[in-house]
């Protein structure tokens, strides 16, 4: 223990703050070797860096050789540029690399003439393709090749072609090989048909033929350029005979190879080249994979999509049956040869080779991973009709699949393929569930980010409208949102829960909004109080104004402002009254200017006196943003308003941040040009068009309510007078004055129910002149009560957004009553949100159509909160 403690107290030593640091000092030779003379210009010290200088200094002039160019062209072309040749000859890996990237640049910026760059740079990469370090070698081929994009064509034949060519001949090393069989593939397309048969064609089948199989693989992948510079005539007497042998190689590697030049070159290929030859090819090949179950069947999966699609013209209906059962193969290779034997059929201790157990497993879920990327491929191959009898089965069992990747990949597809079925989507209502209901997270990822294309999809079921009932139908995927949000949030995925709050702004246009109201404005809340990352509160808070914004109840609306406004505007922590500016910053964009001068122009206007400085520094930022809102004459109460709370900012304020960007606010609120709204239409005439479009679409929600109410009232007068009727006696028979039913027991009890109605109206004419002083009284009460014991009930209570959807009843009764709203100052009985009207200086306001009170104006501007006194009208009675 004394020997432990020992060496951690000289470790704790040694973290000391105060210590001397001694090591990574450069000695005082060191420090002369690396010291340059200030007085020497550019191209001196480049020069003297390159002569005598370390490496890490001859790198940074090689790295800045673009920039002398630019600078000293003829200076640099005359003195640098050969010493920098000399150093490369004996230069290291870092020096190669920055001298190939600062090539390129010159070549692409045109800093020398092309003849100048082909006979010092150009020469410098084709001689420094031999180098021994492989390394070395390919970053100077990739070079090259990026070059040869950039050269004329006359400097390409006689600089470049012959040295390609004399790299391919056989007695060159496998290196260079390789190399010359990239470069033809490069320059094939930069010369005529008759040139590249004559000087590239022979070479290119010579190195189809070589004895090594990484060249003939090399070669294979470069086919698809030369057949293209060739034609197609050419192409089918040269080249495709040898891609055939090639598809047929006893190496895997080359057959890959050929699989995909096969699949680059269908587009050159007629229709007869393509039944005759390709067709019998491909299916020969697939059979040959599925035989072998060998490397080559994950690059037969990846590719089977562009084959199919390439090759569907010349399929008939057999060969098209043909190509979709060897697609659902694929999809179910692995899942029955490896499933859980029995305990009869265990093998042995020693018989598995565990390593080759793993391996194809890899195999197979990389080529079920493969045949669920080309799932939308092969519905379009087949036909959105035949999805239901050949591919549903296939589909459910690639989302469900053991393998998240597999999964992944049908989560990242999910929306192409609601795109191709059209009318049919509904089929696939429930596998869209499956995957919500993942818990890997990657698979989440991948639904999540094309959520609103998905949904859009099952509510439109193939048609361009979306109606209640469609919408009323999407109920069945509410509980797979919510737990796909309760996994997502239980992950440490900050951009992945952002994202899930951002793709929730599209459900007004999916789901009724008493869904919205119900189940989802409740979660919102949540991830605004909670969330921990800044980005989740904001993209939450901007789904929640749109949320708002579709909702249909009036008093939905009211309640969600409210406790907007008291939970944030009013909150007790810094960080909610800074999102409540964040907020208002957003529905400045969303909704009209007469709803936010309306309902939060005031509220955010308070914060001027926030003890927080952060808060009362995000205040300024907005103060501009206020100023064009308003309008006068009507806002001039509002305008007033604004101006006080500025003056005060600048008088009061001591923070330095705070009044920095109140300086800089005020500049702009300089700036900017109060309208008038007499010139209004000729001044601000767009800003002005889609305003009128917010301020429409909020009157239209209120006007859809207020018809679907009256069809309610009439629909209950119905009921009403058919129940009346039914409780009507029976008709009399013509010819009698009496029914026949009627006795004397019946006339007595008649009687007294006459007597019993009357009794009760004398005593409900009595009761309500009694109950009329009381209910006067109680108004009385109410109106003098202190603003600060009205507010929003929290969500989860029985007024809540969970438990309002009890019925007409319940709503028509919370708008009523005063006695639940108990809280913060600010806030009112949920009423209804009447359009925003025109404010006028000489009768202040003191409660808004929706029920949030307003600011009663004071003489010195300063606003005071309160609630309107209503006498007892008739109606209440």
């Amino acid at each position: 223990m004394d020997s432990d403690d020992a060496s951690l107290s000289e470790e704790f030593q040694e973290l000391q703050l105060e210590r001397t640091i001694t090591k990574s000092l450069k000695t005082a030779e060191e420090i002369e070797r690396l010291t340059v003379d200030v007085l020497l210009s550019d191209i001196e010290r480049a020069v003297y860096l390159l002569s005598s200088g370390q490496e890490v200094q001859r790198v940074s002039v090689i790295t800045n050789l673009p920039d002398l160019l630019r600078d000293n062209n003829a200076d640099c072309m005359r003195r640098v540029v050969p010493k920098v040749k000399e150093v490369l000859h004996v230069a290291q890996t870092e020096m190669q690399l920055a001298a190939c990237a600062a090539f390129l640049q010159i070549l692409r910026k045109e800093l020398v003439p092309v003849s100048n760059y082909t006979q010092t740079f150009l020469q410098t990469i084709l001689n420094s393709l031999d180098s021994r370090d492989p390394e070395i070698a390919s970053a100077w081929l990739d070079t090259l090749l990026d070059v040869i994009d950039l050269l004329p064509k006359d400097v390409i034949k006689k600089d470049i072609l012959g040295i390609a060519i004399a790299k391919g001949q056989l007695a060159q090393s496998v290196q260079s090989r390789l190399a010359c069989c990239k470069i033809l593939g490069k320059v094939a397309t930069k010369f005529e048909p008759f040139v590249i048969k004559k000087e590239i064609l022979p070479v290119v089948q010579s190195l189809c033929q070589d004895v090594d199989y990484e060249v003939r693989g090399c070669m294979c992948r470069q086919l698809d350029p030369v057949a293209r510079g060739l034609g197609l005539e050419a192409t089918k007497s040269a080249i495709l005979p040898e891609l055939v042998e090639l598809t047929n190689d006893e190496e895997g590697h080359v057959r890959l190879a050929g699989l995909e030049t096969v699949v680059n070159i269908l587009s050159l290929l007629d229709d007869d080249t393509c039944s005759m030859t390709i067709v019998p090819l491909v299916c020969k090949f697939c059979q040959q994979a599925v035989q072998a179950e060998d490397n080559t069947l994950p690059v037969i999966a990846k590719q089977l999509g562009k084959l199919c699609h390439g090759l569907s013209v010349n399929l008939t209906d057999d060969q098209k049956k043909w190509f979709v059962e060897y697609y659902k193969k694929l999809c179910r290779m692995g899942l029955e040869k490896h499933r859980q034997p029995k305990e009869s059929e265990q093998p042995s201790k020693g018989s598995m080779d565990m390593d080759t157990l793993f391996e194809e497993l890899d195999l197979f879920t990389e080529v079920r991973k493969h045949a669920a990327y080309n799932f939308p491929a092969m519905i379009l191959f087949a036909g959105a009709r035949h999805f239901k009898t050949d591919f549903t089965s296939i589909f459910s069992q690639l989302c469900n699949d053991p393998h998240y990747l597999v999964r992944k990949t049908m989560a990242y597809g999910f929306h192409e393929v609601t795109k191709v079925l059209g009318g049919s989507v509904h089929s696939i209502q429930a596998d869209f569930t499956v995957l919500l209901k993942d818990t890997h997270t990657e698979v989440l990822r991948g639904i999540v980010s094309h959520l609103d294309e998905i949904l859009n999809a099952f509510v439109k079921n193939g048609g361009s409208t979306i109606t209640e009932s469609k919408m009323a139908a999407m109920s069945e995927v509410i509980p797979a949102l919510l737990h796909c949000e309760g996994v997502i949030f239980s992950t440490n995925n900050w951009r992945l829960q952002e994202e899930m709050m951002s793709q929730w702004a599209c459900l007004p246009h999916c789901l009724t909004s008493d869904h919205i109201y119900n189940k989802f404005i409740p979660v919102v809340f949540n991830k605004l109080h909670r969330a921990r990352a800044i980005p989740v509160r904001h993209a939450s808070a901007h789904t929640l104004l749109v949320l708002l914004r579709h909702l249909r109840r009036q008093e939905q609306r009211t309640e969600i402002l409210q406790k907007l406004i008291q939970d944030f505007c009013h909150g007790n922590s810094s960080r909610q009254r800074s999102l409540f500016i964040r907020i208002c910053h957003s529905s400045i964009d969303l909704f009209s200017k007469s709803f936010f001068k309306e309902h939060l122009f005031e509220y955010l206007l308070e914060l001027s006196h926030d003890p927080i400085p952060n808060v009362r520094l995000k205040l300024c930022s907005i103060l501009p943003r206020l100023k064009t809102l308003v309008k006068i004459p009507t806002d001039r109460g509002l305008l007033q308003q604004l101006e006080i709370c500025v003056r005060k900012l600048l008088v009061n304020e001591k923070d330095i941040d705070v009044h920095t960007s109140l300086r800089k606010a005020v500049e702009k609120l300089d700036r900017v040009q109060v309208q008038m709204e007499s010139l209004t239409k000729k001044m601000y005439f767009e800003e002005d068009v889609i305003d009128n479009k917010k301020e429409e679409f909020e009157k239209k929600l209120i006007e859809q309510e207020e018809k679907e109410k009256k069809e309610e009232e009439a629909k209950l007068g119905k009921d009403k007078k058919k129940g009346d009727k039914r409780e009507t006696k029976a008709p009399v028979k013509k010819g009698s004055k009496i029914p026949a039913a009627t006795s004397l027991k019946d006339k007595s009890s008649a009687a007294s129910l006459k007597n019993a109605e009357k009794e009760k109206k004398i005593a409900g004419q009595t009761n309500v002149t009694k109950a009329t002083p009381v209910a006067s009284k109680n108004l009385k009460n109410v109106s003098t009560k202190s603003s600060n014991n009205l507010a929003s009930p929290k969500l989860g209570s029985r007024n809540s957004p969970s438990n309002l959807s009890s019925g007409s009843s319940s709503r028509n009764s919370s708008a009523g009553s005063t006695g639940s709203w108990k809280g913060s100052a600010g806030s009112a009985p949920p009423q209804a949100i009447a359009p925003p009207t025109s404010r006028k200086n000489s009768i202040p306001k003191e409660t808004t159509a929706s029920g949030l009170p307003t600011r009663k104006k004071s003489g010195s501007g300063v606003s005071t909160t309160g609630v309107k006194k209503k006498p007892l009208s008739d109606k209440s009675k």
